[in-house]
């Protein structure tokens, strides 16, 4: 438990992201070159909703995946996965008040 609550301390803030773009010559279903982002939050947040250590909402998170597509030289995006997960169970009683969040968005970026 213990170092749950220092990864979550350490990485509280954070913005990773990952990248596939070999696909094997696979394009997307409009023919479109592609490459998957999975972009990842976390944060630390007040009474589970007001970000005081990160921002690891939804639309922070998709804010993040579209900022890693525009390097990419994206011109479109299909968001394929999203997901937020609040975590005021843990650490027990603690997790009310200083909330860990975890949100993670999965896509293609769409290469002209």
């Amino acid at each position: 438990m213990v170092m749950l609550v220092l990864f979550m301390g350490v990485v509280a803030g954070c913005s990773i992201s990952d990248k596939a773009s070999d696909l094997r010559g696979i394009k997307g279903v409009d023919g479109d070159r592609l490459i998957h982002i999975n972009t990842r939050n976390f944060a630390i947040h007040l009474f589970m909703t007001k970000p005081i250590w990160g921002d690891a909402t939804l639309n922070a998170t998709v804010q993040a995946f579209a900022d890693e597509a525009k390097k990419e030289g994206a011109s479109k995006v299909r968001i394929v996965q999203s997901e937020e997960s609040v975590m005021w169970y843990f650490p027990p009683i603690l997790g009310f008040i200083f909330t860990p969040v975890y949100a993670n968005v999965a896509g293609d970026a769409l290469l002209p």
